[in-house]
């Protein structure tokens, strides 16, 4: 099936599968129609695709179609490791646009606890670890900015590309760290891991206000050397993954050894991972008549679904990076749903590993009225729909329905988990993330 799923390690993400409403189409495959793939897929060969039509897979990987059943090595089908086998690879995908200036700064204040309780296994910090503390860990940042068009400030060109980004902007903090952070127990000091990463992790807010976090974390990991995906780049060099290139050694998948994988989402904003960039066309570069020409940049991706890359193409391609070793997966976001959907009290009435009893915790989420997306008018009176209502809001500003990440999120069953952007500080939703970390599925 697939020629070089060599990827492994540990990636927080937020969200997957189906459409922006929370639907899922049914059935075995992991497509649609058309493509002949064991995984699904949109058919034909891989390579650039122009903007509108299809995202650019070929058959073995699920985008807009496809028939055949999910290849084992993706879905799991048994072979999933429980646990973290004290080797952990884990990503940050953090929103760099302008509203995230203190959330970012509350994510940093966390990490040396983050740390220590990582790599001490006591989460409850009683001084008895209750489970096996990660050994070996390997942790890097990404950006939700990978560009997308010349018409709009700070979205030009490809952005940051999927690139680990390892420089930091904050003060009493070193210009430039190596491109990933490793922490090796009897090595290296947790302490000092902990505060280098909160000084790569305040990223800025000077990226594009059109989040794509999904994209950005596929792009990081996707190894250029499979042509099973393309990312859609003003450039050649821009359209291939990065899992071998400039992000090479830091996902894991030695099978005698594989990493867990943590894709860990950080926004205040849905995705709007798009293969169509006429979405962020002004509208004097569009034709008088298009129906993209009457509609406010900031609701673009909300009036266009059909216009973003299906979630199965995350769904299947981060399993798809541990194809051959079996190891876990999880997928974690924290981002704009309301605190009591999710907070302490909302997940102790889930088993998280009864399948109906998680499903209805994502359909309580997806369902509550104020998880969907209604347009409001930024200027009250003034007639003109420029916004979504917020989902939820704090001290540190307001967030909106992350109804893609949400989606998302449940694809990955047990090895999921969505937190609240919006508490007063982001200790709870970290606290409970490592908790998943550690103790894996039951």
């Amino acid at each position: 099936m697939q020629r070089s799923l060599w990827v492994g390690g540990f990636v927080f993400v937020l969200a997957c599968g189906g459409d922006p409403s929370g639907d899922r189409s049914e059935g075995p495959s992991v497509g649609g129609s058309g493509g002949s793939a064991a995984a699904g897929g949109a058919g034909g060969a891989g390579g650039l695709i122009d903007a509108g039509n299809p995202p650019p897979i070929d058959g073995s990987i699920g985008g807009s179609g496809g028939a055949g059943g999910m290849m084992c090595g993706l879905a799991g089908c048994g072979q999933t490791i429980t646990g973290h086998g004290g080797i952990v690879d884990m990503l940050f995908v953090i929103d760099t646009s302008m509203s995230m200036d203190k959330e970012q700064l509350s994510l940093a204040e966390e990490f040396p606890r983050l740390m220590r309780k990582l790599t001490s296994g006591d989460h409850n910090e009683d001084g008895e670890p209750e489970y096996e503390p990660v050994k070996d860990l390997h942790i890097g940042v990404v950006s939700t900015n990978i560009g997308g068009t010349q018409s709009v400030s700070k979205c030009t060109g490809s952005g940051d590309s999927g690139r680990l980004l390892h420089q930091s902007l904050a003060v009493g903090c070193e210009r430039e760290f190596p491109k990933f952070l490793t922490y090796l127990a009897d090595q290296d000091d947790p302490e000092r891991v902990a505060n280098d990463f909160a000084c790569i992790a305040q990223v800025g807010i000077d990226g594009c206000g059109f989040e794509q976090p999904l994209e950005s974390a596929l792009q990081a990991l996707w190894p250029s050397a499979d042509p099973a995906i393309r990312f859609n780049a003003p450039t050649t060099e821009a359209s291939f993954g990065r899992g071998d290139r400039d992000n090479a050694g830091f996902l894991r998948n030695d099978p005698a050894s594989p990493a867990t994988l943590a894709i860990v989402v950080v926004t205040d904003e849905d995705d709007c991972s798009a293969f169509d960039t006429r979405l962020w066309l002004q509208p004097h570069e569009l034709p008088a008549d298009d129906p993209l020409a009457t509609q406010d940049l900031n609701l673009r991706c909300f009036y266009n679904p059909e216009s973003k890359y299906d979630l199965q193409r995350y769904a299947v391609g981060y399993r798809a990076l541990h194809g051959w070793t079996g190891a876990r997966v999880l997928f974690a976001a924290i981002v704009g749903v309301p605190v009591d959907l999710v907070d302490q009290i909302a997940l102790a009435e889930v088993d998280w590993n009864d399948d109906a009893q998680r499903e209805a915790h994502y359909d309580k989420i997806l369902s509550d009225e104020r998880m969907q997306e209604v347009p409001r008018e930024r200027t009250p009176g003034s007639g003109v729909l420029d916004q979504l209502t917020p989902s939820c809001e704090s001290d540190n500003g307001e967030a909106y329905p992350p109804r893609r990440i949400v989606s998302l999120a449940r694809e990955f069953g047990p090895n999921s988990l969505v937190q609240s952007i919006c508490g007063d500080n982001l200790g709870p939703p970290i606290d409970i993330i490592i908790r998943q970390v550690l103790e894996g599925p039951q």
